[in-house]
């Protein structure tokens, strides 16, 4: 069952003002989700929280959808993770398309950078089949 998108953004607008908010993961595939499923939900805003009011937070979107919820803050997450979230994910709200746009500048860059840092690590992987030695 799809989670009602209407209702996490309307949650999230009310509680913490977001430019952005993505759905990604399995949310986003229909056939990958199923009754247990969690919602995973990252965003952007200028309003920020420590770890603990940001799970406080999931905590109360969850019980407020009666699903698990993971809520990302894209500026605490890592290169890579940004770029699966802005790129297999679902943009479900925006308010501020220059902020979005960007975000979404800077990730990319940032990724091309960290990906030519480790191509020859990666390459090394590649031909020899192992991550170790």
């Amino acid at each position: 069952m799809m989670v009602d998108e209407n209702t996490i953004v309307d949650f999230l607008v009310r509680e913490l003002g977001p430019e952005v908010i993505y759905l990604f993961g399995s949310q986003t595939t229909p056939e990958l989700t199923h009754p247990g499923s969690d919602v995973d939900v990252a965003y952007l805003s200028s309003k920020k929280l420590d770890h603990y009011e940001r799970y406080m937070l999931a905590q109360k979107l969850a019980s407020h959808i009666n699903k698990d919820v993971d809520l990302v803050d894209l500026t605490q997450a890592s290169t890579v993770f940004q770029m699966q979230i802005i790129t297999k994910g679902k943009v479900i709200y925006l308010s501020d398309k220059k902020r979005q746009a960007l975000f979404e500048m800077v990730t990319y860059k940032k990724y091309a950078m960290l990906n030519e840092e480790r191509k020859r690590i990666l390459d090394r992987v590649t031909e020899s089949g192992r991550v170790y030695e």
